[in-house]
């Protein structure tokens, strides 16, 4: 590949990065999964792991780099996501932590 237009790769990867924090550290700290579709992360995880080997055969160091930073972020915020399902905090509930433990007891029931 052409090492002068490789940098487009990696500015882009960054903000890949740069999208990815704030949802994981939110969800971290927080333990809220308002909002966060567990199928979905679910799916970009397997999506990323397929891309990851093929961009390794393609042996792309931008595409390498950004997948294997896209398969940790999307599989880290699926199983936090599922470790904390249905466990909303009140910036995305809205609701005192009374109601929220109702909330998340109802959720749970729900399966």
């Amino acid at each position: 590949m052409n090492g002068s237009i490789q940098w487009l790769g990696f500015a882009g990867m960054s903000l890949v990065v740069v999208a990815y924090v704030p949802q994981i550290v939110h969800l971290v700290r927080a333990r809220c999964t308002g909002g966060v579709s567990t199928w979905a992360y679910l799916v970009w995880s397997v999506s990323g792991a397929l891309l990851l080997a093929y961009a390794i055969t393609a042996r792309d160091p931008v595409f390498i780099s950004l997948q294997a930073y896209q398969l940790v972020a999307t599989t880290s915020i699926y199983l936090f996501s599922k470790r904390h399902q249905g466990e909303p905090c009140n910036v995305h509930c809205g609701t005192s932590q009374s109601h929220r433990t109702e909330t998340v007891a109802m959720e749970r029931m729900r399966g």
